[in-house]
């Protein structure tokens, strides 16, 4: 009789282990599944022979202004051609811009032949209103449009979402980081990252700098469901600012010195297709505002739209 309340007490022993572990390893599954449930990955999905074309919008807002500053040696010039000169300025700016916002922009995605699991951007521009024949422009509008034509950017990315182009231009860099770079890892509601590729402000060795603020900041604000389809939204919020002094002899005289400041503000918000592995929107909204060497505010939306 002790001998089968041992053998009762072991089985008994032995079956709630079992089902302790059990219990253990269902909540352990549970609680990973709702994690994996909470975290997406944010990966570009193109089939070996498709193609993503979003038109691209890099339009300027209202009026923007555009001065620069030369300093004593132009004094000279501009005093002896008085208004020509500004009046001379303004025209090429609106002719650049309205040339700029009568130009097509397209961006491709296609996937490299050379490289493995990195996809190539190409954006191309070109002019929207064809009827406008050569004679109908003058020299500054045709120099403009010959400046806005063929391939404007090409770069490439990664299919995680990182940038692979290291080897291309600071501005091209930004314009590749803003549209296309996502994080290389998987991420989840309230996550923040950097684009390590966007450098708006690059002076040379004249500028010393007094004071400096950066911003670079994206995040995932919310994980939601969209025509059957999971769709991470991101907001973007990055500034850039410095200000100090522009010391060039060549321009000011011997120990002149121009107070400058620089501010970049770039705000956007997008949502982009987990299970499509693409942009469903993008908006942003860029200002520039600059004062010294260059006096300058513009505001200039960007956008992706799919074709």
């Amino acid at each position: 009789m002790m001998k089968n309340k041992i053998t009762y007490g072991l089985i008994g022993s032995t079956l709630l282990s079992f089902l302790v572990l059990l219990a253990c390893s269902n909540s352990s599954s549970k609680n990973s599944l709702n994690q994996n449930e909470n975290t997406v990955e944010l990966n570009w999905k193109l089939a070996s022979n498709d193609s993503i074309i979003y038109k691209t919008v890099m339009n300027e807002i209202g009026d923007p202004t555009f001065e620069v500053n030369f300093g004593g040696i132009f004094k000279s010039l501009n005093d002896e051609l008085g208004d020509d000169t500004k009046n001379l300025e303004k025209d090429f700016f609106k002719s650049l811009k309205n040339q700029y916002n009568n130009t097509n922009l397209i961006t491709k995605l296609t996937n490299s032949d050379d490289f493995k699991d990195v996809l190539n951007i190409e954006l191309i521009a070109n002019k929207k209103d064809k009827n406008t024949s050569e004679e109908d422009v003058n020299g500054m509008q045709q120099m403009m449009q010959s400046m806005l034509k063929g391939v404007m950017l090409r770069g490439s990315v990664y299919k995680n979402g990182s940038m692979h182009s290291f080897w291309v231009r600071s501005k091209q860099k930004n314009l590749i980081s803003l549209f296309f770079e996502l994080p290389n890892k998987a991420v989840k509601k309230g996550d923040s990252w950097t684009l390590h590729n966007v450098n708006f402000i690059g002076n040379d060795q004249n500028f010393i700098c007094h004071k400096a603020k950066k911003k670079n900041e994206i995040t995932l604000i919310d994980i939601i469901k969209k025509n059957g389809e999971t769709i991470a939204v991101l907001n973007y919020d990055i500034l850039e600012f410095v200000s100090g002094d522009f010391n060039s002899p060549a321009f000011f005289g011997s120990g002149g010195n121009k107070k400058t400041e620089m501010e970049f503000i770039f705000k956007a918000q997008a949502e982009f297709s987990v299970d499509k592995g693409k942009w469903i929107s993008y908006n942003g909204l860029m200002s520039l505002n600059a004062s010294g060497v260059m006096n300058s505010s513009q505001k200039q939306k960007f956008a992706l739209i799919e074709e």
